[in-house]
């Protein structure tokens, strides 16, 4: 300490005398590196000031323009065991006097004054060799395109390398009129990275997979801004997209636990003005839904119409959205599903089960007339004890379900077709692929169905997320 006290002192009176030298029509820069700039020199390698708070570097990258003895400051200042830097054709001669004036030796890399590109290259380069190293970028020196492309790069490639600081070598008092930083008041400063205050590239980053139903790598972002911020109003579009993403995956438990959370806490006075509660009915209708979703899966009652109607319409619009990705199997499996379930409350309303369908004789053989009317040239032998998703939608028909009586005998053979192959489907029992027309034709009918319980228990179900905005 008193070392480093006695190194201050020395500087401060050294650039009173160059004041005063210069005052009397003495050469400003000769002065100033005879008189000057040794003592400064002594004081960064005994005892360089560093805010926030000095740290240890494994290598440092420097740009060096014509004027050096900013990048010696910041060598020093880093402290590095290995150096590199980065100079133009004009700068080249600095070289020898930065490694004198440093004491370290320096790896030199050329690029272009306004090569962005380049430098671009060279940082992911110098990264990758001290991938788990804490290193530093230093911006202070070179031309601006130079200093401008070195901080755009280590900012950008901290969030994959998190060990990477961008620092720079700033004064707290400036002389205009010797156009010189006071001796003494220079200090390197480790520079926050300013993508990281306010969290706003985090927010373009959940914001961008959310909209893409990335729901998953959206929630994780918003925690992650909740942490960075400290902005709890992050917490509740995290809730929100484990909402989305739990629905999407069918955990209707936890779907309905998350939007439940999200609709007690946009309740609080605290979060009246949050942006989500301008959407607040359409998330309590949400909320709503898969509540009756959860509870229909806990008991099986297919009495629960709105949790019928909840599942189904998210297995069709799941199997909507993989159906326009060219994922016919999964569409499919989706669809049949949908349709199945639909088919399976119809047969509730009229008191049936298909697990247990209690066929008298006479529907036995009503049945069988019907699926061979549906399959015709096959011949039925016997009627199941458990109804399959054929033999139901057959068996509505004797029980003349106004809807599937309307049913066109073309459409329905076909339908039929489609129908009696799910078994041989992919990924259920086959190896068989489905088609897109087969999807089509299967989420059709399920399409048809579904409208029909809509207006029976007047609820039009809202699947779509709600838009992100703040």
């Amino acid at each position: 300490m008193l070392q480093e006290q006695g190194l201050r002192k020395r500087v401060e009176e050294a650039w009173e005398q160059f004041k005063e030298a210069v005052a009397a029509g003495g050469n400003p820069q000769v002065l100033y590196q005879e008189r000057v700039w040794p003592h400064l020199l002594a004081l960064w390698r005994a005892a360089p000031p560093v805010h926030p708070r000095r740290e240890r570097f494994r290598a440092s990258l420097h740009t060096l323009g014509t004027s050096p003895e900013a990048t010696a400051l910041a060598i020093l200042g880093t402290g590095a065991q290995e150096v590199y830097v980065l100079h133009t054709a004009e700068s080249r001669p600095f070289l020898e006097r930065l490694r004198q004036d440093t004491g370290v030796a320096i790896y030199p890399i050329e690029i272009g004054k306004s090569d962005v590109a380049s430098i671009y290259q060279e940082v992911r380069k110098f990264l990758e060799r001290y991938a788990e190293d804490r290193v530093a970028l230093d911006v202070t020196s070179g031309t601006k395109a130079m200093s401008a492309g070195l901080a755009a790069a280590g900012f950008f490639f901290q969030r994959f390398f998190p060990e990477v600081r961008v620092v720079y070598v700033d004064n707290e008092d400036y002389d205009i009129a010797l156009r010189r930083p006071r001796a003494g008041s220079e200090r390197l400063i480790l520079l926050p990275n300013p993508h990281e205050l306010g969290g706003e590239v985090d927010w373009l980053f959940a914001r961008e997979l959310y909209e893409k139903e990335d729901f998953a790598g959206a929630a994780s972002y918003f925690q992650r801004l909740v942490g960075s911020t400290g902005d709890q109003a992050y917490a509740l579009f995290h809730l929100l997209a484990e909402m989305y993403r739990a629905w999407r995956a069918l955990d209707f438990k936890e779907a309905a636990k998350k939007a439940e959370s999200l609709l007690e806490a946009l309740r609080k006075n605290v979060w009246l003005q949050h942006p989500l509660n301008r959407h607040f009915q359409r998330l309590e209708r949400q909320a709503l839904l898969l509540g009756a979703a959860r509870d229909l899966l806990a008991t099986g009652d297919l009495g629960n119409q709105k949790g019928v109607l909840g599942v189904a319409a998210t297995l069709l619009h799941l199997s909507s959205k993989l159906h326009k990705n060219d994922q016919a199997v999964l569409a499919a499996l989706y669809a049949y599903r949908a349709l199945e379930l639909l088919l399976q409350e119809r047969l509730w309303r009229l008191g049936r089960r298909a697990e247990a369908p209690d066929l008298s004789p006479e529907e036995q053989e009503a049945l069988k007339a019907e699926l061979g009317r549906i399959l015709p040239g096959e011949e039925v032998l016997r009627v199941r004890e458990k109804l399959g998703l054929l033999e139901i939608l057959a068996f509505l028909r004797v029980l003349e379900d106004p809807l599937l009586v309307s049913l066109g005998a073309k459409d329905l053979q076909g339908l039929a077709g489609v129908l009696k192959a799910r078994n041989q489907s992919l990924l259920i029992h086959g190896l068989e692929v489905p088609s897109p027309k087969q999807v089509e034709q299967v989420a059709g009918l399920a399409r048809k169905l579904l409208q029909d319980l809509q207006g029976e228990v007047r609820i039009q179900p809202d699947l779509e997320a709600i838009p992100m905005s703040r």
